[in-house]
């Protein structure tokens, strides 16, 4: 008999993929990317993605502030929609609550929902409530658009010779979130950026509509799992392999600073950590520093 820790995450939905065919037509790429994609209204196509944040998985309540939590639930999702290069639309939230629940705690928490919405112009639609005795599950489906006339931003469009680009800097939200479980009062002032990069991550929708604006087929994934895990699927996806120089990787002072007092490697977090939410992607040379300036320009 198998289990689930045995067949792990990734081995789990291949055996989705392979179990649930697809029949219609106007599906445009399915299981397997940051959304699923089918044509949508004329000149679009249309995003869909869900994902959900579970209480002790995802977030601890005495650690991580309601409002930005609210900001959080929503804000993974926004990024799944940058990594397709699309526009966040609309929304359906279904939440799996405790009744004992104080309606201050999760006013709050719709409050930070209500402000990244706002934010990146996202209605909320609908969803469903539902009740349990134990951990909390906010749980949301989120709709968006991309332009037809643009390729599709696929994890299988690397191709040999195309460099590999991050932006922003990844692994400062596992450095924040080990400072806001393992860290002194003092430590989590000091280090507060770190630490709000963990609890109220910033989704790239405008990067990731310069790399679609490119109108190039660039691969293309947020960094959710850690920089080196999400290369993988692009690289597997893609039939490619890759060179990651050190040196080359973008290094915060955050980081350092973290780095020194805590005496780890620097690079640990950068290659390893996940939940940053950033644009890793893979373009050519000579494509790769017309996007490098455009989203330093943005």
């Amino acid at each position: 008999m198998s289990y689930l820790d045995e067949i792990g995450e990734f081995g789990f939905i291949e055996r989705i993929k392979e179990m649930f065919s697809v029949s219609s037509p106007l599906l445009v790429q399915g299981i397997g990317d940051d959304c699923a994609v089918f044509e949508g209204r004329e000149g679009w196509h249309t995003l869909v993605t869900c994902d959900v944040q579970v209480e002790e998985v995802h977030f601890k309540m005495e650690l991580f502030p309601p409002f930005l939590l609210g900001r959080r639930i929503l804000a993974v999702n926004i990024s799944d929609v940058a990594a397709m290069g699309g526009l966040p639309r609309f929304a359906l939230l279904s939440f799996v609550l405790r009744p004992d629940l104080e309606e201050k705690w999760l006013s709050e928490v719709l409050r930070g929902i209500k402000a990244e919405a706002e934010r990146f112009k996202v209605d909320i639609i609908g969803g469903n409530l539902s009740r349990v005795a134990g951990s909390l599950v906010f749980d949301v489906t989120l709709i968006g658009e991309v332009e037809s006339e643009h390729p599709l931003l696929l994890r299988s469009n690397a191709r040999v010779g195309d460099l590999v680009l991050v932006t922003g800097y990844p692994g400062e939200a596992a450095c924040g979130l080990q400072i806001i479980l393992e860290g002194s009062k003092e430590e989590i002032t000091r280090f507060e950026r770190l630490c709000r990069r963990c609890l109220a991550p910033l989704p790239r929708v405008e990067e990731g509509r310069v790399i679609a604006e490119s109108g190039h087929p660039c691969a293309l994934i947020d960094v959710s799992d850690g920089l080196l895990q999400d290369l993988s699927h692009i690289l597997e996806a893609s039939g490619a392999g890759a060179v990651v120089h050190l040196e080359s990787l973008p290094l915060s002072e955050d980081i350092r600073s973290f780095a020194r007092e805590k005496v780890v490697d620097p690079f640990l977090p950068i290659l390893s950590g996940g939940e940053d939410f950033e644009l890793l992607f893979t373009a050519p040379p000579r494509l790769a520093e017309k996007l490098k300036a455009e989203i330093q320009r943005r």
